[in-house]
């Protein structure tokens, strides 16, 4: 299980986050408001800011070497040898079954309106602009790599990572697994839920409220993931394996 640390293990964070913040849950929270800034005026910004979305997905990559002490990064998972053959085809498993969950309630419970996260996912992609450039297949290859490597590395270093163990330190595994699956599902309303046009941003009550549940219950699944296998990577094998499902099914529904 994800161990908790006591006032006499070794330091978690940094010096200087330490004279910053003191705490490391007051110091996780700070990281997460600056990133989730960045990556909600990336995405709802009128103006296209790939570029600054990708940034932010780095730092999230670099966090273990700019916050992080050596017993900090052993401590998140980054260097334990949980990372079995079987833990890791186990939890792909698990992330592709929450992929398929997730669309499956996406259509069933509001088909192809605005109100469908996979709609979300379809337009912040671009695949119809996409697809006549390319056939299904291609689109799939297309975002299969960031959607392996960019955000499942930097998001698990964050939540299940970073919040997770300087929570865990603060209170318990318990309190701690609830607030980075929130944080987790909170972050992802800059794909879906709210929403701009040219009459400025507009929010989409119920579908939002309901997908903040859908993605901190994934969040929880993940967290499971690194509590079992004690390491991060089955966590984002996990996250990988939700990514693809969900836009293999997405390309595939669409234009298939």
């Amino acid at each position: 299980m994800i161990p908790q640390a006591s006032s006499t293990q070794s330091a978690f964070q940094k010096p200087i986050w330490s004279s910053l913040f003191g705490a490391p849950w007051l110091a996780s929270l700070f990281i997460f408001a600056v990133l989730a800034s960045i990556r909600f005026f990336a995405i709802l910004s009128p103006y296209s800011l790939q570029e600054l979305f990708f940034l932010q997905t780095v730092a999230m990559w670099a966090l273990p070497f700019l916050y992080l002490t050596a017993s900090g990064k052993r401590e998140i998972g980054l260097s334990e040898r949980g990372a079995t053959t079987v833990s890791m085809i186990l939890s792909a498993l698990a992330g592709s079954a929450c992929g398929l969950i997730f669309f499956g309630l996406g259509m069933g419970i509001y088909g192809d309106s605005p109100s469908n996260w996979c709609v979300s996912i379809r337009i912040y992609l671009h695949l119809d602009e996409m697809r006549g450039l390319m056939p299904p297949w291609g689109l799939f290859a297309l975002y299969a790599l960031p959607g392996i490597f960019l955000n499942p590395v930097g998001e698990e270093i964050l939540f299940r990572g970073v919040i997770q163990q300087s929570f865990a330190r603060r209170f318990n595994p318990a309190i701690a697994t609830l607030i980075n699956s929130v944080l987790f599902g909170l972050v992802y309303l800059s794909l879906h839920g709210i929403w701009r046009d040219e009459a400025g941003l507009h929010l989409r009550l119920v579908s939002a409220t309901l997908g903040i549940f859908l993605m901190a219950g994934v969040g929880a699944v993940f967290t499971l993931c690194r509590a079992l296998s004690g390491s991060l990577w089955p966590a984002m094998a996990a996250h990988a394996a939700f990514n693809l499902t969900l836009l293999g099914l997405t390309i595939y529904h669409y234009f298939g």
